[in-house]
């Protein structure tokens, strides 16, 4: 059994770590089950993203399990397509590094946009990113993720910077993230046959899950969705803990597929 897991709003919420996921996280490793982490937070490398979980949960966490939707959108791009522009975090810069892909500040140059949540966002980077756009620049968005959860509430997502440069431009982007093609792409390069996955977020966990025939779900209310909300998921729990008793509960060689 594979497990693709979330992470912002299901192990933890900005600094704080949601209640019982780091033992949640244990039992899964104990049974021998593989977890694989799948983000459309597009901020950190999967280095910094597996360091942070080993911290918050004692979970020893390596960079291989991480899969990000800056890593997804990269791979998207053409040979051709380069120098790229980052409307974003050192996530994207990170992953265009390793793939020895130059990046541009300039719009004229620019032969790709990448964005995603970008915690320095100026009207200066948002008028480049548009005039980038508007000079011919293919549109990628990490993910279209309206909203972050973290300790205290909600912020600004990725979406929202998308949906800034989608605004001013007229331009509809090229998605990467959960649910898209791409991150289940990525997420099936990796190895990762028949899983469970367990998400916060109906519009990209559940609908990641609902997109493979011979992946299945779990709804976890830790996140951004409520009770009220019909998800579409094979099951909806409270937290991670919850979903984790109930995979160990089926076996860790219960079946997976349509229901």
């Amino acid at each position: 059994m594979n497990v693709i897991c979330d992470i912002d709003g299901v192990v933890y919420r900005g600094d704080q770590l949601v209640a019982g996921s780091d033992l949640a996280l244990e039992r899964l490793a104990r049974a021998g089950i593989g977890i694989w982490f799948a983000t459309n937070n597009s901020t950190k490398t999967p280095e910094m993203v597996s360091a942070r979980i080993t911290e918050m949960t004692g979970v020893d966490v390596q960079p291989e399990s991480i899969v990000t939707s800056s890593e997804a959108a990269v791979r998207m791009l053409d040979e051709d397509e380069r120098p790229v522009m980052v409307l974003g975090s050192s996530g994207i810069t990170g992953a265009l590094a390793l793939a020895g892909i130059e990046t541009t500040d300039s719009p004229t140059e620019a032969r790709a946009l990448l964005v995603g949540l970008d915690f320095d966002l100026s009207y200066d980077r948002l008028t480049r990113a548009a005039d980038a756009v508007r000079a011919g620049a293919r549109f990628i968005a990490t993910n279209t993720d309206p909203t972050y959860p973290v300790a205290s509430g909600l912020l600004p997502g990725g979406g929202s910077m998308v949906a800034a440069v989608q605004t001013t431009t007229g331009v509809a982007p090229e998605v990467a993230g959960k649910p898209h093609a791409p991150m289940r792409a990525l997420l099936r390069s990796r190895g990762i046959g028949a899983a469970w996955v367990i998400g916060d977020r109906v519009d990209t966990d559940i609908a990641l899950a609902r997109a493979e025939t011979d992946w299945r779900s779990i709804l976890v209310l830790s996140g951004v969705t409520g009770y009220d909300v019909a998800s579409g998921a094979d099951h909806v729990v409270p937290d991670l803990a919850a979903a984790v008793e109930l995979l160990l509960a089926e076996g860790p060689t219960a079946p997976i597929g349509v229901p």
